[in-house]
Formats: structure tokens, sequence, C-alpha cells
């Protein structure tokens, strides 16, 4: 059997439940939301082993924040990497179930190395953060996490490159089903992803702070002032470096998937407009939120050009995601949409009361009317959504018998 007659085959039968371009888009936004909680936890913890070691009066203080944000964003990471998982599901069965069986001690581990490396840093945050005790913690957590993060890049490395399963799965014709051994690993695209977006994403998350704190009638200003000059020479420094591992990629993986002056010229180009953005702002207490609107935007951009190379490599094999069959149920988008909607509207809920009350110390903490009243809306919508699950639940047991 030829690897695009496999591919082909391999496919959910029923097809996707709607266009599957739409799905692909998908993907691409909510990874860019899962990778910044992931990579912010990866900085943070970087903050936190080095702040304690240092042992300074700021970088104690900020090692404290950074260990209470670590545990926060690998929660948010782990639940904002639901949806892409889905999406990628959905379009990209063959591949990701492929690369799941070829890396299959691996993935079955996987939540347990993320699940210990939560754990580990919510140890240090509850009973070692205040002065640094079991700090021994937080880095087993680091290296759990960067564990997490390598056997997720060998398996989106293993799914682009079907015509190598073959030989990974029975090397000289012996059947191997350990699923034990690292394939296809890239140096460049797991430097460039995890440790360099890391160190970005903890660099904007601390221009987003002292932007915040700044407005607070008792903000400490040498603090914040001392937080957003290092955040801004860390992303400098980061920019270069992920520019340069950016290319790197381009050179390897991206050539060798045949858009390697694309993602050469792409990357390299994106990690110099970084820098340069970092450079030219001299008051980095004032620009927490167009630096989180350019991360964001850098992200994006990153996202689609690992769909080019996953398309591209992909192609060759005459394997396209606009090819890929559907039938449109309405009632799946019907309640994908009305899911979503109360959830982003949640979502939205909380971080406005939490926006609103951290600008006023403890006692003083309150949030407007308006917020109040969308509140009340969405958590009434959340209700509602709760009761009709429950209503179709009771009718399918007791009458769909």
């Amino acid at each position: 059997m030829e690897v695009d007659d496999a591919l082909r085959m391999m496919r959910d039968p029923l097809g996707a439940p709607f266009y599957p371009q739409v799905f692909q888009v998908l993907l691409v936004i909510t990874w860019v939301i899962h990778i910044f909680f992931v990579t912010l936890a990866v900085g943070a913890s970087v903050s936190t082993i080095w702040g304690f070691r240092r042992g300074g009066e700021y970088e104690l203080r900020l090692a404290r924040s950074t260990a209470r944000l670590t545990p926060s964003a690998v929660g948010l990471g782990i639940v904002t990497g639901i949806a892409p998982l889905l999406f990628l599901q959905t379009i990209y069965d063959p591949i990701w179930y492929a690369s799941n069986a070829l890396t299959g001690f691996w993935s079955v581990i996987f939540i347990l190395v993320v699940a210990s490396g939560y754990t580990c840093a919510y140890v240090f945050y509850l009973k070692g953060s205040p002065e640094g005790r079991l700090l021994w913690t937080s880095v087993a957590g680091l290296v759990l996490l960067l564990l997490a993060g390598w056997i997720m890049h060998v398996l989106a490395s293993v799914s682009i490159r079907p015509e190598q399963w073959r030989q990974w799965y029975a090397p000289d014709g012996v059947a191997d089903t350990r699923g034990i051994q690292f394939h296809a690993a890239n140096a460049g695209r797991v430097t460039f992803l995890l440790p360099l977006q890391g160190a970005l994403s903890v660099a904007i998350a601390g221009l987003v702070y002292t932007w915040y704190r700044s407005k607070r009638a008792d903000a400490d200003r040498e603090f914040l002032t001392w937080v957003a000059a290092r955040a801004r020479r860390v992303g400098i420094v980061a920019s270069l470096l992920y520019s340069a591992a950016g290319v790197w990629w381009g050179l390897t993986e991206g050539a060798e998937m045949k858009v390697g002056i694309e993602v050469t010229v792409t990357l390299g180009a994106l990690g110099l407009a970084l820098a340069a953005f970092f450079a030219l702002h001299r008051n980095p207490v004032a620009i927490g939120p167009r630096a989180i609107a350019a991360w964001f935007g850098s992200l994006a951009v990153v996202a689609v050009v690992r769909e080019v190379i996953r398309s591209s490599a992909l192609a060759e094999f005459g394997y396209r995601v606009a090819d890929y069959p559907f039938r449109v149920d309405w009632g799946s988008v019907a309640m994908f949409g009305v899911t979503s909607v109360v959830g982003v509207s949640i979502i939205v809920y909380l971080v406005l009361v939490l926006y609103q009350a951290g600008l006023r110390s403890a006692d003083q903490a309150t949030i407007s009317l308006r917020v109040d009243r969308f509140g009340r809306v969405a958590t009434g919508m959340l209700g509602a959504w709760f009761g009709f699950f429950l209503l179709v639940g009771l009718y399918a047991v007791l009458v769909l018998k």
C-alpha cells in the first residue's frame, strides 16, 4: 500500500462535522492561546529559580510572584490545550494517531508527566516560595514541563513524516511495539518553540504586570521600573536568539519540507522585529497592552508557519485539509457555537472582575455596575446550559433506552 492510500484510508469514514478549513483556522487560533500559557509556565519557572538563587531583594520579590504564576499558567495551558488537540484530531486524525502509536510509551505517560510537573510547581508555591525552601521541587517541575514539551515536539515531528512510519515501527523488518524511542527531533524547532518562547512570554507578562500595577495608588514605582527594565532586556536578547533559532528551524525542517526559504525569512524577520519593538520602547512600564498584542500577533505568525510546514509535508502524499470529507452536522455546530459563547462570556467576566478589583487594595476592591450586570447574564447562561445538558442526559436515559 502506498503512503497516500494509507493516509486516505485512515481518515474518519464519517468525515468532519463541518467545513475542514474552518477547523484548520480554529486550530491555529486556539494553539496561539495554548502555547502562550505553556511557554509562560516554562519562563515563570525559570524566573522563580533564578530569583531565589540570586537572593537579592527585588529578585526574591519577583521570584515569589512568578512562583504563584507558574501553577496557574500550567493549569491554563492544560485547559487551553484541549481545543487545538480536538481540532487536530478532527482534520489530521491519521497522522496524529499514527504518531501516538509510534511513540506510545511517552504518549501514555504524558499526562502523568504534566500532572507531576504541575504538582511540583504547586508544592513550591504553597510550601516553599516565601523563604525559598523546597526549591528542588520548582527545579523538578521545570524539568518535567520541558520533558512534556519535548514529547509533544517529537509527536508533531513524527506526524509529518509518514514515509518513515513503517521503518520506525518495524526496523529491519522486526516490529517494535514499545513506542519508547524518540524519532525525528529537530533541535532548532524545539529551541524556538519552548525555551525562547518561554523567555519572551515571561518578559511580556512582566511588562503587562508592571503596566497594570502602576495604575494603583499604592504602587511601588521603583520595583515596577526594575521589573519592566529587566523584562525589556530579556525581551531584546531572547528576540535575537529567537531570530537565529527561527533561521535554524527554517534551514533544517523547513528545507526538508520544501518551504525552507519561506520559513527562514519569516521567522528570522519576526525575531528581529520583536527585538526592535523592545529596543525602541524606552519606557517599558507603559507598554503592557502593546506588548501583549505584539506577542500574540507573533505567535499567530508562528502558528501559521507550523501549519504551512505540516501542509507542505503532507501535500507530498496528496493529503490536503481542503480535500478532507465532511458532512455538515448542524446540531453539533449549534452546540459547539452556544458552548463557545457561554464559555467565552464567563471567561471575559472573570477577567473583567480580576482587572477592576485589582486596581484597588483588597479592602476597596469593587467592580462596575456594568460588569456586575454582564456577570449575571453570563452566569445565567451557564446555568441554563448546564440545565440543558442535564435534560438531554435524562431524555437519553429515560426515553431513548
